[in-house]
């Protein structure tokens, strides 16, 4: 059977950031928060609800290797990755579990955030713009740490 290409398409964000600059990504068992710039005392950022992650490499200098570039992958930017291989894999890794079903990764979208020196990538239903305050932040942080506790 015909199996569809990735399709690569840059999403528009309602901040312009500077995606070759720094970032800092914080991730939970459930969320996980791309932190972009800090600007007037506000963290800026994107937030999906997921347990999928892949973040590092490769950086810009490596990335027209990178497998999705032929399909529309830009080195800086926001993107969302159509008929995504990774959510393929993902279905077919699942396959072992007794009670799996291919309609538990429907609905799932692949993004990717390219900077300079790292890339993410999440696999996630939606993606949810934020600000939030450095104190508002410490309070997530301090809830995952309180989640380690026996």
């Amino acid at each position: 059977m015909f199996e569809k290409k990735p399709i690569v398409k840059e999403i528009e964000l309602s901040r312009e950031y500077d995606f070759s600059y720094e970032n800092f990504v914080l991730a939970t068992q459930h969320e996980i928060y791309l932190l972009i710039e800090k600007s007037e005392g506000l963290i800026y950022g994107i937030k999906f609800k997921s347990r999928q992650v892949k973040y590092g490499g490769p950086n810009d200098e490596a990335r027209g290797r990178h497998p999705l570039i032929k399909y529309g992958l830009g080195f800086y930017g926001f993107f969302e990755v159509e008929n995504s291989p990774w959510i393929k894999e993902q279905i077919k890794l699942n396959k072992v579990h007794t009670r799996h079903s291919n309609s538990l990764f429907s609905g799932l979208t692949h993004y990717v955030a390219c900077f300079q020196d790292v890339m993410l990538e999440v696999t996630s239903r939606n993606y949810e713009e934020f600000q939030i305050t450095q104190e508002e932040l410490n309070l997530v942080f301090q809830e995952q740490v309180s989640n380690l506790e026996a």
